[in-house]
């Protein structure tokens, strides 16, 4: 097999003896074979003109394989593999974010208020808006702001409305509607409330009642009246026009207001039930004026206690007054 193996290398084999050689090879174990080759390997002889073309050869292969405009550096690999599992995924979370864009866009935003509880707005077009308690607003997010501001409102707040000539900004509540370019105003108009009155302090609106079409335009310092059920309007002058927005101070203000109404505001502001049981003079008629608190209900008992001579006993948010012993 030597000689043959020979003569094959130097490609000197008959047909006769290359079919030999298969045969001897093919019945040859593959640690036989791994011997022999590397025997042969370790006998032959390189010339320097062999090593130099070896050289030459590798040189080139190695520019092939290791060229700079070949080598990646591994963090761009990262990132190629980081963008190809990102990219679906980004794909997914924008048109999903379309879809509730576009949603959102026919929905109305809402914003409500609960007992005790006060809100400060800024609208898109950067109207302030605060809210009383039991109160609602709302707006449609995809039409205010373009040629009408307008909003549905439930309860009482206090107006700081930006101007904007090309878009009036207008409310929409029970038995009423009210028109502005730019103002400033308290407007309370609860769907509950027999009367519906709106304060202007600056500016200039115009005060709608839906039942009778009655229109009135209120200058500053003027007060517009809404009876709900008759559906007229009456427009008084107000010196203190600010008193209508006493609750953002925290207040409740009275100028010759029958003591009847009174607890009926306080009853309102602290959500308890007044009971009267006193024998004699009930002061119902009598006219009060006073500030109030807004926050503190014992308080204002003790100004009734003091004004009036009696004693507020309050329980499971029932006050009781009752005359002094």
């Amino acid at each position: 097999m030597d000689k043959l193996e020979q003569k094959y290398r130097n490609d000197n084999l008959t047909p006769e003896e290359l079919k030999r050689l298969r045969e001897e090879v093919n019945s040859t174990g593959n640690a036989r074979l791994e011997d022999s080759l590397r025997e042969t390997w370790e006998a032959a002889e390189v010339s320097p003109a062999d090593t130099l073309c070896l050289d030459e050869l590798k040189a080139k292969i190695d520019k092939r394989l290791f060229s700079a405009k070949h080598i990646v550096p591994l963090y761009w690999k990262v990132l190629r593999i980081a963008a190809a599992v990102l990219l679906p995924l980004l794909i997914i979370a924008t048109g999903y974010l379309y879809q509730e864009n576009t949603t959102l866009s026919h929905q109305d935003f809402v914003a409500t208020t609960s007992e005790g509880e006060q809100v400060t707005l800024s609208l898109p077009d950067g109207t302030l808006v605060t809210l009383n308690a039991h109160s609602r607003l709302s707006y449609n997010l995809s039409d205010y702001n373009s040629d009408e501001r307008r909003i549905e409102f439930d309860g009482e707040g206090y107006f700081q409305v930006a101007k904007n000539p090309s878009s009036p900004f207008s409310i929409v509540a029970k038995g009423l509607s009210v028109s502005v370019l730019g103002t400033t105003f308290n407007l309370r108009a609860r769907s509950s409330d027999a009367t519906a009155e709106l304060a202007l302090e600056e500016g200039s609106v115009c005060f709608r009642a839906f039942k009778t079409g009655q229109n009135v335009i209120l200058s500053p310092n003027q007060k517009a009246v809404l009876d709900q059920k008759q559906g007229t309007l009456t427009v008084e002058e107000e010196r203190h026009v600010t008193d209508a927005s006493a609750w953002r101070r925290g207040e409740l203000v009275f100028r010759n207001v029958p003591f009847a109404e009174v607890l009926e505001e306080i009853e309102e502001a602290y959500q308890v039930s007044i009971v009267i049981e006193m024998k004699g003079q009930t002061y119902r008629n009598d006219l009060f004026t006073g500030v109030l608190s807004r926050t503190d209900i014992n308080e204002v008992l003790e100004v009734i206690e003091h004004s009036y001579h009696l004693k507020a006993i309050l329980k499971d948010r029932i006050i009781r007054l009752v005359d002094l012993d």
